[in-house]
Parts: C-alpha cells; structure tokens; sequence
C-alpha cells in the first residue's frame, strides 16, 4: 500500500507512505483509537509538515480528499494516511 501527495505548482513530493500489506486477520490501524477521522486544513498541514497554504493548493487541486461541512472544508484522514 502506498500513497504520495505532490505540490500542485512543481510536482515536489510532499508526502509519501509506503507500507506492507497485511492479510487482513493483521491489519491494524495506524491512527491512535481517538483520533479524528475530519482534520481542519491546518491540523492537516502540521501533520504533512507543509505550510498552510501549500495544503490549500493541495485540497484546490484534487489531491487531498475533502469533505464538506457547511462553509467548513474538512480533510478526510484517511486519506492523508494510505
């Protein structure tokens, strides 16, 4: 399983996660029991380690899964992590 987030503007990967795959009897979480499964943008951001605004251009262009709450734009968490 493998996943890679790229900057919109020069292609620069930002992110990447490479990880075995686990039969599913092993499959664990990687993500604390508590965790969010929404981040607001900047959570998201401090946990790529990228600035804010490069997470905007990310979310703008597709890359990052999102959800909509009213005005709110919320990053899916899962998709950040596989």
């Amino acid at each position: 399983m493998s996943g890679t987030v790229r900057c919109p503007h020069c292609g620069h990967v930002l992110f990447a996660i490479e990880l075995p795959i686990a039969s599913t009897a092993q499959s664990r979480d990687v993500s604390p029991p508590d965790a969010p499964l929404l981040l607001r943008v900047a959570e998201a951001a401090r946990l790529l380690n990228v600035s804010r605004s490069t997470m905007y251009g990310l979310v703008a262009s597709g890359q990052v899964p999102v959800a909509r709450v009213g005005r709110s734009i919320k990053v899916v968490r899962a998709g950040l992590e596989g």
